[in-house]
């Protein structure tokens, strides 16, 4: 592509501007990208969003007008979202960008990577490819957008059109640091039309300004006028000439001089922190460093304007002449004194003439580098106004002066906002008494300082947002930079820690807390304990780190955990208690990854981490006839879903989102061999606190239970009336479910639970809702080879407990799933090769409350497990799987279920066999033995036919309990005893016409010892009962 045709506009303002550049927007033979480069710069997106505006509100030979203000640069994925609300897509497609940014914040992926999304790509294409449109878009990312990247088919013979800018506000030229050189030629070779204007207005300055107010949405309107910007940007001219000498991060310390100078303040419920900081985004100045030329440029045009009185901001370096003998007067606000070159070891002393204005002074800004004073009395102590004070290299002229006596006036301090110490040892500023004056303080920054604890730092500091400590390597007088690190003490043990066990440390408001280590040596950091930062959201770490054992960032806000950038070889115990902002944790790079965690706890749940002594109390409270909730009722008290054996987990994981689990990954191998408790639950109210009428409603009839229950205990306590009223009120009569196993060194308990959530959108208006569901299925597949005690429940969107290819569940012991509305088999089908071990250890299987479920397992023509596979199940319940066909088939390399004693299921109506048999069995008629079988307690299987094949043999059968299986012919046959017959409770008509073998095949009705209920032959009461 050739040149692009440069075509320089003649406007003295923005409006006008606008009108030239529509006209070349509609000029057909001009080309479809046009890029407009403002006044050198300035009001280039000013006039864009003019252009806009006109183009939307009157008619123009555009079918749509497309508005992309991107100058605050996020990420492509941003960039495809403001065009798709320009273009009003639906709210099912809009959907996907919450739904793809909520994934990867899971995948610990930043805001600024985040790409484009594929379908959203051809759903804009699709809008677009029958329309003639312009885009008009603001960029302000360091790179060249093509807009077919995000679906818009900008293709000339389209005839369509991109104006762009490549710029925020206030910033001038393209400075080549910013921009890549091979992005500029790559913007020149895809561009047609250079719109540019040469003129100087300063009209054009004022309305930079004004639009960059309105841009800050937090001020109330006329508050942020052009004067105040005006005066942010020229500060913030002033802050560059001295950046280069101070080391200041003019990004993160910008809003600070703002607000602390005056500039920018409250408005009603809006901080004067929020709307600077709000400020900083929308009129970045960080080009002002690289671009000397055009700042200098800039602060002309201000000038010019009249609207400065930058005479209250004074700043002088140490080499200029006479720098000594300079008098603050009162009216100024801001004052610099600083080193301009490196310096000496010679530090000038601060004159006290110099602030003989104090008591009167307006002062608020005070920052002194690399000067001599009194810190018993420095000069500055009269100066009441003061909010920021920045010490830097500053030394203590020691005499015989003290530091003021508590009944003398300190109050230069008092209205403190933000306070940096760095390589200042002044650490009566960190005394308890100065704590008590600078009760104002937000922001504390201290770098390069020896000695002081943590309670000093920030102890006694309520008002304390922003904390941030930098340790240096040591400077000494024979050499520049020696290895060991100078940082703060932070306890008084030799430990840098925020020990949780000392009362009133931490500040309740903190926001943000940051350590960095700049030496080479490690910190002497055993442990970091942010328990109580209820408010914490930012925290980072950074630098050799080598001592440090433990991190506890309980309690905190913190989304995504980042430690790529610390060093540490002994790290042991991390500590992520009551995070419930938690979606990712990074790790450092496998390379420099050497600690191997002994202690992992991660609860993203509102409730309690693991008790040991609640537990204990709690399993004495426990009944073995409580039903099935006596032993583990997750969510059925105050405990919430925390109620585990008395033992203590070292690895426990209770996420309310199983894709927090991918941050696990790298140290998988070390979890595997690890003692892990691991659940996961949407709801910070589980199981029992929604489990009765609600998780139910839909699944079962609770009247109709209500009166089997009253049914059976009728039966049961007939010659206890009281007996029978205070049981009314019972869930169930069936078998307890069998306690979790003791817990083996390397167990895992796996718990999964998600609720149902509902998010209103748009779409309010039309009564509608959509769900969203976190979905257990999106739990890590190495879960399934370790877990060795599994529970489901109250998963609203849960279609089959995942099993992945390789996984066989070979430990699994104790696995309970109830109350899933959606679950359709209960496992997935393995996709393993013919003859492998599944499920070799599992004990005890209780399944409840399935309404949807067709299988709990089944298996493919492929894979048919061995053998071995189910041969220590001992306890098999099923209850209300009305779909249920049938429970565990038993392929052809599986003779029998050898431990099985207890089998009960209830209330499954589509069930017909059991345990069918493989085809080529089932013609042979083999008598399929349990040898172990006592309990077959069966109740309302309408459709049952068999329980297992033709023929069954129960030899040490002691049990039968059957109602409503009018379908069910044969029983097992049995141990031919006399003596010890097995009792059958059973309807009598169904018991009159069971078939029989004979004796010969112990398959014989007096081999039995049958009962008959006498309440169901009532004609008030209904043909059933619940067994017990």
């Amino acid at each position: 592509m050739s040149r692009p045709e440069d075509i320089e506009i003649q406007a003295k303002n923005i409006d006008a501007a606008a009108a030239e550049i529509i006209g070349v927007l509609e000029d057909t033979s001009k080309g479809n990208v046009i890029y407009f480069d403002g006044w050198r710069g300035f009001g280039a997106s000013a006039a864009l969003k003019v252009v806009a505006q006109r183009l939307k509100s009157s008619k123009s030979k555009f079918d749509k007008v497309i508005h992309v203000d991107c100058s605050v640069w996020k990420s492509m994925r941003a960039l495809q979202k403001a065009v798709a609300e320009e273009l009003k897509l639906p709210q099912c497609v809009m959907a996907s960008f919450d739904r793809c940014d909520e994934e990867d914040d899971f995948n610990g992926i930043d805001e600024c990577s985040r790409g484009v999304i594929e379908d959203i790509n051809r759903e804009i294409f699709e809008k677009l490819y029958y329309s003639r449109f312009v885009v008009i878009f603001h960029n302000g990312s360091r790179t060249y957008i093509d807009f077919y990247e995000c679906g818009l088919p900008v293709i000339p013979f389209l005839r369509n059109k991109v104006l762009w800018t490549w710029r925020g506000r206030f910033r001038l030229g393209l400075v080549p640091v910013m921009i890549d050189q091979e992005e500029l030629a790559k913007a020149s070779m895809q561009t047609n039309v250079f719109l540019y204007s040469s003129r100087e207005h300063e009209e054009v300055v004022r309305e930079e300004a004004e639009e960059v107010a309105k841009c800050t949405r937090f001020a109330e309107p006329g508050y942020l006028n052009h004067k105040v910007v005006s005066q942010c940007v020229m500060y913030g001219w002033l802050l560059r000439r001295i950046t280069s000498a101070i080391g200041l991060d003019l990004d993160a310390h910008g809003p600070n001089y703002w607000v602390c100078d005056g500039i920018i303040q409250g408005q009603g419920n809006t901080s004067a922190w929020e709307i600077g900081n709000s400020l900083q985004r929308n009129m970045p100045l960080d080009w002002m460093r690289k671009n000397p030329k055009d700042t200098i440029y800039l602060a002309d045009l201000l000038k010019r304007n009249n609207d400065l009185d930058d005479g209250r901001w004074v700043y002088i370096t140490h080499k200029e002449p006479g720098w000594s003998d300079t008098v603050l007067a009162p009216v100024v606000t801001s004052f610099f004194l600083y080193a301009d070159e490196s310096p000496t070891n010679t530090i000038p002393m601060l004159p006290v003439s110099m602030f003989q204005h104090s008591q009167s002074s307006k002062l608020r800004v005070l920052h002194l580098s690399h000067c001599t004073f009194s810190f018993a009395s420095p000069p500055f102590f009269n100066c009441v106004q003061l909010r920021l004070l920045h010490l830097d290299h500053c030394r203590n002229n020691i005499g015989k002066e003290k530091h003021p006596s508590p009944n003398e006036s300190i109050s230069c301090f008092q209205k403190l906002w933000v306070l940096d110490l760095r390589y200042t040892e002044w650490y009566w500023l960190l005394s308890e008494k100065m704590k008590t004056v600078m009760v104002e303080l937000r922001e504390f920054n201290v770098e390069g300082v020896k000695h002081g604890s943590i309670s000093d730092l920030c102890g006694g500091r309520p008002s304390l947002v922003i904390l941030r400590v930098t340790a240096d390597p040591v400077h000494t007088e024979n050499e520049d930079t020696n290895n060991q690190a100078q940082f703060p003490n932070m306890s008084s043990t030799n430990s840098v820690t925020i020990p949780s066990y000392i009362n009133n440390v931490l500040p309740p408001w903190l926001e943000s807390f940051s350590f960095i280590n700049k030496a080479a040596t490690d910190a002497k950091i055993s442990s970091i304990s942010f328990r109580g930062c209820s408010q914490l959201k930012n925290i980072l770490l950074r630098g050799n780190l080598g001592s440090l054992e433990e991190l506890d960032l309980s309690g905190t806000l913190v989304k995504t955990l980042d430690l790529r950038e610390v060093e540490s070889l002994n790290l042991k115990c991390l500590m992520l208690l009551d995070c419930e902002k938690l979606r990712a944790i990074l790790w450092p790079p496998e390379d420099k990854r050497r600690w191997v965690l002994e202690k992992l706890q991660i609860n993203t749940v509102q409730s309690a981490p693991p008790s040991q002594n609640n537990w204990e109390e709690k399993i004495k409270e426990a009944s073995p006839t409580a039903g099935s909730s006596s032993i583990l009722t997750f969510g059925a008290s105050p405990l919430g879903t925390r109620r585990i054996a008395s033992f203590d987990f070292n690895w426990y994981i209770s996420v309310m989102d199983p894709r927090l689990m991918r941050s696990l990954l790298p140290f998988q191998r070390y979890i595997e061999q690890a003692f892990v408790y691991m659940e996961i639950d949407s709801s910070p109210a589980s199981g029992a606190a929604v489990g009765g009428c609600q998780v139910a409603q839909g699944i079962r009839s609770q009247q109709q239970i209500a009166q089997a229950q009253y049914v059976y205990a009728s039966d049961v306590y007939q010659e206890d009336p009281q007996a029978v009223s205070a049981i009314e009120g019972v869930i169930s009569w069936m078998w307890a479910c069998p306690p979790t196993p003791t817990p083996l060194p390397r167990d895992w308990y796996f718990h999964m639970q998600d609720e149902e959530k509902m998010e209103r959108g748009s779409l309010q208006q039309q009564h509608n809702a959509r769900r969203i569901n976190t979905g257990v299925c999106l739990a890590p597949v190495w879960m399934c080879d370790n877990a060795r005690m599994l529970y489901v429940h109250d998963s609203y969107s849960t279609t089959c407990i995942p099993c992945p290819q390789s996984s066989d569940w070979r430990y699994l012991d104790w696995c309970r799933v109830e109350r899933c509305p959606k679950l359709c088999s209960v496992f997935a089908t393995p996709q393993l090769s013919d003859g492998r071990t599944a499920f070799l250890c599992l004990s005890t299987f209780w399944a409840s409350q399935l309404p949807m479920a067709s299988y709990i397992w089944n298996w493919s023509t492929i894979y048919q497990p061995t053998g071995s596979s189910f041969e220590d199940l001992v306890f098999l319940h099923l209850d209300y799987c009305p779909r249920l066909k049938h429970v565990l088939p038993l392929s052809k390399h599986m003779d029998t279920l050898p431990s099985l004693e207890t089998l009960e299921i209830v209330c499954c109506g589509d069930l017909k066999e059991i345990f069918p048999l493989d085809p080529n069995r089932q013609e042979k008629q083999e008598t399929i033995e349990f040898p172990k079988l006592r309990r077959i307690h069966l109740y309302q299987l309408s459709n049952l036919q068999s329980i297992c094949g033709s023929r069954m043999s129960a030899p040490n059968l002691e049990t039968v309990r059957i109602r409503g299986c009018w379908g069910l012919r044969c029983l097992p046959a049995v141990s031919g005893s006399t003596t010890n017959r097995p009792k059958v409770d059973c309807e009598k008509d169904w018991w009159d016409n069971l078939e029989w073998e004979g004796l010969g095949a112990k398959h014989d009705p007096s081999l039995y010892e049958p009962s008959h209920s006498r309440y169901y032959k009532k004609a008030h009461l209904p043909r059933v009962t619940v067994l017990r």
